[in-house]
């Protein structure tokens, strides 16, 4: 038997969608399942973003594209990243990539050599370990204490950094806390950055749902415009309801985008063009459309949030942004993973066991509010009867 590469052992990819394919296998038995596992919308891509493609498709569009992106997308980019981060990126410090995913690994890929470290959150969205593994990187993890609601210790921060460290990863909004970055964090993570000579990787995905009056969004790719170490890893997914089409873009220093755009020529060749007109599309539907959506993920949350607390079996806060809710599994004699499985088999309720998303997840489970309303509706009794028969909470 031909031998297969060790590179990837002990690669987990994306550890929710185990959850996914087991919730699977037991509708086909015919259960009734309430997903919560995974991040993609119950809502439709806005009709006007199917349009656009449609037409597009109609068009003739079903040839190559540039590497880079189509030109007139990437114009677009450009001026949305004008009116949201205060700073008109050039031309050749964009990358559209096949969604956000891609856009993380090229970009680790492009600045890590062989044995090169990155420093990535604890909790972390497991696309980052993965990334680095496949790219050749050691991740090194800096924990993000619960007891400061999940905010970067930078003096952490600063004793992990050594010679062979060559980037600082930050998600804000994150997933799967949905905690914000402050301000000030931002700039304080972003000045480690500048003096030890660092690239600084910054996951904005979820950068428009952020939704507490006392919370605002803070880039570090307004600090240098991305022309010198901060790259801007942004996605459509999210944001226009778009997990299918596959589409994300990076900006980074001009050296550094042309080596994520050799890599994607070389995996991906390009990103379709009707795809890359949609997502021109949807970067101009008015704000009424994505603040529908928003919306309706918010107060998701805040219902789940009830639920979960009614439970009585976790303590629960509503996340500042993003569209998960990470709760904390209260005094239960159970690890997350033996939780989360307990709920989906004998309740049909699907969430992700917080140690997916490293080892400062353990003891919480992270549920998307992603899917239907419905899904909802009377939740904490369905956790109160299958919890009650199987955990105890401790006194």
């Amino acid at each position: 038997m031909p031998k297969l590469s060790p590179h990837l052992k002990g690669l987990t990819g994306q550890p929710s969608f185990q959850i996914f394919a087991r919730a699977r296998e037991l509708e086909k038995q015919g259960r009734s399942v309430r997903h919560f596992e995974l991040g993609d919308p119950d809502i439709d891509t806005p009709q006007e973003i199917t349009d656009a493609a449609i037409r597009s498709l109609q068009s003739g569009n079903t040839h190559y594209t540039p590497a880079r992106g189509q030109q007139d997308f990437l114009e677009a980019v450009q001026a949305t990243t004008s009116l949201s981060r205060g700073f008109r990126p050039d031309i050749d410090q964009l990358t559209v990539t096949t969604g956000a995913n891609a856009a993380i690994f090229y970009t680790i890929r492009a600045i890590c050599e062989p044995g090169g470290e990155i420093l990535l959150p604890n909790p972390y969205f497991p696309t980052y370990l993965s990334a680095a593994t496949l790219a050749g990187a050691v991740p090194v993890l800096y924990d993000l204490e619960p007891a400061n609601n999940f905010s970067p210790n930078l003096s952490t921060i600063k004793s992990l950094i050594n010679p062979r460290t060559r980037a600082v990863l930050i998600n804000s909004p994150s997933n799967p806390l949905g905690t914000v970055w402050s301000p000030m964090e931002i700039q304080s993570i972003y000045d480690i950055a500048l003096e030890n000579d660092l690239y600084l990787i910054s996951d904005e995905v979820y950068a428009r749902m952020i939704y507490c009056a006392n919370s605002s969004f803070s880039s570090p790719a307004t600090l240098d415009e991305c022309k010198e170490r901060v790259i801007l890893i942004n996605s459509f997914s999210k944001t226009f309801a778009m997990t299918g089409w596959r589409i994300g873009v990076a900006i980074a220093p001009c050296d550094v985008s042309e080596r994520i755009t050799l890599i994607n020529s070389s995996v991906a060749a390009c990103v379709p063009g009707f795809i890359q007109d949609a997502a021109r599309a949807a970067l101009g539907v008015p704000p009424d459309v994505t603040e529908k959506i928003y919306s309706t993920f918010r107060q998701r949350q805040i219902k789940l949030a009830q639920e979960l607390t009614a439970s009585g079996f976790f303590d629960c806060q509503i996340p500042q942004g993003s569209m998960y809710i990470f709760p904390l599994i209260k005094n239960a004699h159970s690890n997350s993973e033996d939780f989360a499985f307990h709920l989906l088999e004998s309740a049909g309720i699907a969430c992700t066991p917080g140690s997916y998303f490293g080892s400062r997840g353990e003891g919480y489970l992270r549920f998307s509010c992603a899917g239907e309303d419905s899904d909802v509706v009377g939740l904490s009794e369905l956790i109160k009867e299958a919890a009650n028969s199987h955990f105890t909470i401790a006194a």
